[in-house]
């Protein structure tokens, strides 16, 4: 597949600065010269340097976060003289092969909004209805695409934050709609700002109830997924005031006593440091991520389903802070990672 040529390109240009994702449940620790021996193999397509979402041959070392091993590690790069530690930690999911892809820490990952949002540029509500689609999409593939085919039609309850990443949630609630799904909104503290008023507006037009807390008791079965829009990468991993903190701890009680509800959280869970992960032992543990743009410093601490959507991201954005673009194949806004 592309994205194994991907991998296998990625390997030979520089095997002892490769970080992988394999398809198991696991942690994995390879160490640098089992990476070199799997050099080796990659060889033969060391110079596919056109494949999508691989910078050429030619673009500098980036250092990414330490490992969870407490090593430092570096993403793919040409140097002659690049070295890594003694050890690569593999991250864990469910899916093929991959590259890392980069991780953006809180501030990097504000900077880099901000430059798509530049004059000229990128409008906030264009991002937002990109990101929401996104999220839309990754949810439709969790919740219906991988339920083999059934007819019975999907329930989904959104919880949104007062912010973008609540935004977001609003956006994909929409686009759950349109996809064939049963779509309820949960809408705590509603902004002022006219595009979310108009996106609440866009919400009721298409039948969905906007409520302003998590019903507890439903009679209908329950949902068979919740999306956690409450708070993004501005969060700063104090503990959550009311009315989220009830709200989060509303998720974890529906996601622990409704066997076929999926937890998804959008970027970052929240109660969760963007760069710290769970600090204030919130006990929030999502069972999908979908990461805009990049995956944020703490995801490296979430154990389950992960998926990017930033394919709106301009080359030379991503090249500047990182970010190595997967290959989103055909017209997908996201990607299983």
């Amino acid at each position: 597949s592309l994205y194994n040529t991907m991998m296998l390109s990625a390997i030979g240009r520089s095997a002892t600065t490769a970080l992988l994702a394999i398809s198991t449940r696991r942690s994995i620790l390879l160490s640098s010269s089992t990476l070199a021996s799997l050099a080796v193999v990659a060889a033969p397509f060391s110079s596919s340097s056109a494949i999508p979402g691989l910078p050429p041959s030619s673009s500098s070392t980036r250092s990414s976060p330490p490992s969870a091993s407490g090593h430092e590690t570096t993403t793919l790069s040409s140097s002659s003289d690049s070295s890594c530690a003694d050890d690569v930690i593999m991250s864990t999911t469910t899916t093929t092969v991959a590259a890392d892809i980069g991780y953006l820490n809180a501030a990097d990952a504000a900077a880099l909004d901000a430059d798509l949002m530049s004059s000229p540029g990128f409008s906030l509500e264009q991002l937002m209805e990109l990101a929401g689609l996104s999220v839309a999409e990754a949810v439709y593939d969790v919740a219906v695409a991988d339920d083999g085919g059934t007819k019975t039609k999907k329930r989904a309850l959104l919880v949104c934050g007062p912010g973008n990443n609540g935004g977001d949630g609003l956006v994909a609630a929409r686009h759950l709609v349109h996809f064939g799904l049963d779509a309820t909104v949960v809408y705590p503290k509603r902004s002022t700002k006219a595009h979310f008023i108009n996106l609440v507006k866009q919400c009721e037009d298409v039948g969905i109830p906007i409520l302003d807390e998590i019903p507890m008791d439903d009679d209908e079965g329950g949902y068979d997924v919740i999306v956690d829009a409450i708070f993004g990468f501005s969060f700063r991993g104090t503990a959550p005031r009311e009315p989220y903190a009830t709200a989060i701890a509303n998720m974890v009680e529906l996601q622990g006593r409704q066997e076929k509800s999926l937890l998804v959280s959008v970027d970052v869970p929240s109660g969760w440091d963007v760069d710290g992960g769970d600090l204030t032992g919130t006990n929030f543990r999502p069972d999908v991520l979908v990461s805009l743009t990049a995956p944020k410093l703490s995801s490296k601490k979430f154990r389950g389903r992960h998926f990017v959507g930033g394919r709106f991201l301009p080359p030379a954005i991503a090249e500047k802070y990182g970010v190595m673009m997967p290959p989103y194949p055909g017209k997908t806004q996201v990607m299983e990672i």
